[in-house]
């Protein structure tokens, strides 16, 4: 990916205006903040989640809790190449909600406010480079920011709808999780549907654009450039919603928010499927 650094060693920290997502995380904690205490039952489904809206609530504040840690280099992290970064990813919410008890969504609610601007400090005096992360992934200060902010974001909508609430997310916040989101995809790789692939796509969402190789069960992500094979033109919202698995894709097809291109559009169809989650 463009911004992408890879200078672990560097001791220069990135002024807080070069990473945008921390700007808005404030208000997007807060928001999420106001719908846990404005849910009357800890214990509604989630649709969609093996979670009730407690535990959702839980696993937000705790993963708030666990990368402040890891964006000040304090971990947990694991070596990449340990273990699929879905696997790790499975096995650390399972620790996080096995290590945070509190189940209280007017807690829960409290602490992540005050748990926010502990995180914004940290990313913003954060080294230069990377740092590890327990799904096995060295990322960036701005990276991290855009994967907490896609948290907000997602897990909100989760809340909201085991609520039955209604969860507009705006454009501007979602495309600021894209880079973040576009930078793990090569992690999240599902290498059997990758298995003996060996095409370019390009992806254009919103005024974004990424390259993301995928060659034989690998895949690698970067700026834009020559002939892809199949072009993905998205809806910053949409990408967002599909790539998490909150919505299916043929919605947003429907709109126009979701489109393939190019010289192999049908390669659009295998996208979605070249991806798995925690």
């Amino acid at each position: 990916m463009n911004d992408h650094v890879t200078a672990p060693d560097s001791d220069r920290t990135l002024p807080a205006t070069a990473i945008p997502a921390l700007a808005v995380l404030p208000a997007a904690a807060e928001r999420t903040a106001q719908l846990m205490r404005e849910i009357t039952d800890p214990r509604a489904p989630v649709p969609g989640l093996r979670w009730n809206a407690a535990e959702v609530a839980a696993h937000v504040v705790a993963d708030l809790r666990t990368y402040t840690g890891v964006v000040a280099g304090r971990g947990p992290s694991v070596a990449p190449g340990t273990a699929p970064a879905s696997e790790l990813g499975t096995a650390e919410n399972a620790r996080q909600l096995a290590e945070y008890p509190e189940r209280s969504l007017d807690r829960l609610a409290a602490e992540l406010t005050t748990l926010m601007p502990a995180f914004i400090a940290a990313a913003t005096a954060a080294p230069d480079g990377t740092v590890g992360s327990p799904v096995g992934v060295d990322m960036t200060p701005a990276t991290l920011a855009a994967i907490i902010l896609g948290e907000q974001l997602v897990h909100g909508l989760d809340l909201a709808r085991a609520a039955g609430r209604d969860w507009p997310i705006d454009p501007a916040d979602a495309r600021l999780v894209i880079p973040g989101a576009v930078e793990m995809l090569p992690a999240y790789l599902n290498r059997d549907a990758a298995d003996g692939l060996h095409t370019r796509y390009e992806l254009r969402i919103g005024d974004l654009r990424y390259q993301l190789a995928v060659d034989d069960g690998t895949a690698a992500v970067g700026p834009a450039s020559g002939r892809p094979d199949c072009v993905i033109t998205a809806d910053p919202v949409a990408f967002l919603l599909v790539g998490y698995g909150r919505i299916a894709p043929w919605g947003p097809m429907l709109r126009g928010q979701l489109r393939a291109g190019g010289r192999k559009p049908w390669l659009g169809f295998k996208f979605n499927r070249l991806t798995v989650s925690p």
